[in-house]
Parts: C-alpha cells; sequence; structure tokens
C-alpha cells in the first residue's frame, strides 16, 4: 500500500498470512482474499482505538473467519508466516474491489428504501406521505468505552459512532462484519446498521437474532451484582452487564436504587475477567 500509516503497515505485513491461513483451511483463493479485504475494510475507520484496546491479530482473525464461514477459534491470532511476501499479489486490488461492493450493497439498499418510499407515496394519493417521511436516523461520531455494542435511551452505541435509534426491541452483533448490528424494531422491521451508522433494511433475520445465549459461570462480578446478561465477544469470551441496583435478576425492570453502578465485565476465559467498565447512562441499558 502506498501510504505508511499504522493500518497500511499492518496490512502489507499480515496480508499474506491472513490470506494463506484461510486458503491452509481450504477456502478458495478468491474468496479467501475478498473475506480478508472485507474485514480490513470494516476494521480501518476504527483501526486506532483498536489496536489502543485490543489483540488485534485475535479480534481481526475472529472476524476474517467469520466472513470466511469457517467455525470459531476463540483467543486465536493470525497465524504468523504462513506465507512469503508476494509482491503480484497485494492487497490493494482487493480493497478496492470489497469497496466497491460495499457499495453496491449501500445502493441496493437505498434503492430498496426508494422503490418503497415511491409505492407508498402512490397508495396515499399524493405528498402528504412524503412531507411527513422520517428522516434518517441521527448519527455521531463517539468512541465506545465499552468493548461491545449497546443501547440505551433510544440510542445505539457502536465502536466509533451512536446511532439514534428508537424502538429496538432486540440486535446481535452482524456474523459478517463484528463492528456492525442486525437490530429488530418493535414495528417488526429488521435493520442492518454498519460501523459508520448506515441503516439499511434486511430480507432475512439471522438465527442469532432470537437465540439466548447461554455464559457461562461468571466470577469476575462483586457480591452485590446482580447478573442482567451476556454476549458473546468476536475474539472469544464473554461481555457481561451488571447491575449493583437489583434484588433479583435479569427479570427485575426496576432497578432498587438510582446510586448503583451499572458496568460491563469482559471475561476472556471462563477463569479470568478483567475489571469493571461503568456504563454511563440513563434507563435501561443493553448489550443485546
Amino acid at each position: 500500500m502506498s501510504d505508511r500509516s499504522d493500518f497500511a503497515t499492518y496490512v502489507d505485513a499480515r496480508w499474506p498470512d491472513l490470506v494463506g491461513a484461510l486458503e491452509d483451511e481450504g477456502v478458495p483463493g478468491d474468496r479467501a482474499r475478498l473475506a480478508v479485504a472485507e474485514a480490513l475494510l470494516a476494521a480501518r475507520r476504527s483501526w486506532e482505538r483498536r489496536v489502543r484496546e485490543e489483540q488485534v491479530d485475535v479480534t481481526l482473525w475472529a472476524e476474517v473467519r467469520d466472513r470466511a464461514a469457517l467455525p470459531g477459534r476463540p483467543g486465536e491470532p493470525v497465524p504468523h508466516a504462513v506465507r512469503p511476501r508476494d509482491p503480484r499479489d497485494g492487497p490493494e486490488e482487493w480493497l478496492e474491489r470489497a469497496d466497491r461492493l460495499r457499495a453496491a450493497r449501500r445502493r441496493r439498499g437505498a434503492r430498496r428504501g426508494v422503490i418503497g418510499l415511491a409505492v407508498v407515496a402512490v397508495l396515499a394519493a399524493g405528498w402528504g406521505w412524503w412531507a411527513a417521511r422520517p428522516d434518517p436516523p441521527a448519527v455521531r461520531e463517539e468512541a465506545n468505552p465499552l468493548p461491545v455494542a449497546w443501547y440505551a435511551e433510544g440510542e445505539l452505541h457502536l465502536q466509533d459512532v451512536v446511532v439514534e435509534l428508537p424502538e429496538v426491541e432486540t440486535f446481535v452483533a452482524d456474523v459478517t462484519d463484528r463492528a456492525a448490528v442486525v437490530a429488530r424494531l418493535r414495528s417488526g422491521e429488521v435493520v442492518r446498521v454498519d460501523a459508520e451508522g448506515e441503516v439499511e433494511p434486511v430480507d432475512e433475520a439471522p438465527d442469532t437474532l432470537d437465540a439466548v445465549p447461554i455464559p457461562p459461570p461468571v466470577r469476575g462480578i462483586g457480591p452485590y451484582d446482580v447478573l442482567v446478561e451476556s454476549v458473546p465477544l468476536a475474539g472469544g469470551g464473554w461481555a457481561h452487564l451488571v447491575d449493583s441496583a437489583r434484588r433479583a435478576g435479569s427479570q427485575d425492570a426496576l432497578r432498587q436504587s438510582e446510586t448503583g453502578r451499572r458496568a460491563v465485565v469482559v471475561c476472556p476465559t471462563e477463569w479470568t475477567c478483567e475489571q469493571p467498565v461503568t456504563v454511563v447512562a440513563g434507563g435501561t441499558v443493553r448489550l443485546r
């Protein structure tokens, strides 16, 4: 790659290993290159933060395996020294192809939305509906202090942006891009929200949207903390939402005290957990 950013340096160094490791597991060459390019493209915007806060060799490899439809291997980093670097087989062409595919997906989503709006407008027999159509969800740039997507007070917090999206019933990480989420709204509509806050309809909800994850026993919470919910992490392990202001479990919707702390505890393994990170938000906080 022509620029010398940290991201470009990483891509140049790890491209042959990422592609070669997929090929060694039976993924065809072009499919392997495209899966790697799409994962790298999705990670580019938040790269500096991810390098500071994550083991990118672990989380990126998990995302690449997801895109290539390979089974997960929690905690495994990108294999090293899989292939020698070949100047004739660089990432540039594949990153451009992944960018074009992403743009095409967005255009298809926009066209579906426009067609839907046109049909409704015709049925409404006038411009009244058009004048009253909802604005796109508001998006603002804001680094997520938590290692997972979360929802509170009508706002969906992703890695680097916050999306104003009322009436979210449930949401999960997108299996093809862990920086994005798929959400079901209370209206029944299913949408995908990408890492930049773009919202587009989804034809079919993923199975994970309705599956209830079953976490291992949580050993990293205090005696007054109540486990509210848990979600698996892309690189392996679990994130747990705990609340010290509840007297019952996750079925207790009413917080008994406003002085209690809500926090997310990340446990890379069943036996190791990191320090809790306080969630600063009002109302109900959710991880899915």
